[in-house]
C-alpha cells in the first residue's frame, strides 16, 4: 500500500528546502511549482525569478504571460536529492502494481491506477497548502502551482492555483491560462 501521508509529508519537507536553498542563492523567486509525471513515478521542483522573466519577455509583451507561468520556460529545476527519493518510491511502487495498474495488452492505465493518480494528486495539493502555510511569512508573495504534464485542463489548474494563492493572483492566472497551456 502506498503511503499518501508520507508522501505529502515528503512532498513539504523537498519543497520547502528547496525553496529556502534557492532563495539563498536568488533573491527574486516568485514562483514554485510542484510538477509530477502523468504516470506517478516521479516528482520534480520548478521555480522561475523575476530576473529571468524580464530577460525572456517585457511586461508588455505579447509572449508575458506564457513566460510568465508556463513552467517549461523558467530557469530553476531540481529533482535531485530528496525529490529523487521521493520519486524512486514512487517509481517503485508503480513497478511493484504495474500488472494492477497497467493493461498488459493495450499498456493503458486501468481504473485502480486512476483512484491511486486521483489519491496523488489530492496529497499534492494537501502538501501545496501545507507549503503555503509554512513559507507564508517568509515568502509573502510567491505563487504555487502544480503541473502535470498534457494532463491537468485549464479549470483544474486555476483550481489548484486559487486553493493556494491570492485571489488578485488566481485571477490573473485564470484570465491568462490559454496564454500558456
Amino acid at each position: 500500500m502506498f503511503d499518501y501521508k508520507r508522501f505529502e509529508n515528503d512532498v513539504v519537507t523537498a519543497m520547502g528546502d528547496t525553496l529556502r536553498k534557492w532563495a539563498e542563492e536568488y533573491g527574486d523567486i516568485y514562483i514554485m511549482s510542484l510538477d509530477c509525471a502523468r504516470d506517478m513515478t516521479s516528482i520534480g521542483i520548478i521555480a522561475n525569478t523575476k530576473q529571468y522573466l524580464k530577460e525572456q519577455a517585457d511586461a508588455d509583451s505579447e509572449d508575458y504571460w506564457y513566460y510568465k507561468y508556463c513552467e517549461e520556460e523558467w530557469d530553476l529545476w531540481y529533482a535531485d536529492g530528496f525529490v529523487e527519493d521521493i520519486s524512486t518510491y514512487m517509481d517503485q511502487y508503480l513497478k511493484e502494481k504495474s500488472e494492477h495498474f497497467t493493461d498488459p495488452e493495450t499498456f493503458e492505465f486501468l481504473e485502480s491506477f486512476d483512484e491511486h493518480c486521483s489519491k496523488m494528486i489530492e496529497s499534492c495539493k494537501k502538501a501545496l497548502v501545507r507549503l503555503r502555510q509554512s513559507v507564508k511569512q517568509d515568502f509573502p508573495n510567491l505563487l504555487l502551482t502544480y503541473n502535470i504534464r498534457e494532463y491537468l485542463d485549464n479549470e483544474e489548474r486555476t483550481e489548484i492555483f486559487a486553493l493556494v494563492n491570492s485571489s488578485e493572483a488566481s485571477e490573473e492566472y485564470a484570465e491568462h491560462i490559454e496564454d500558456f497551456n
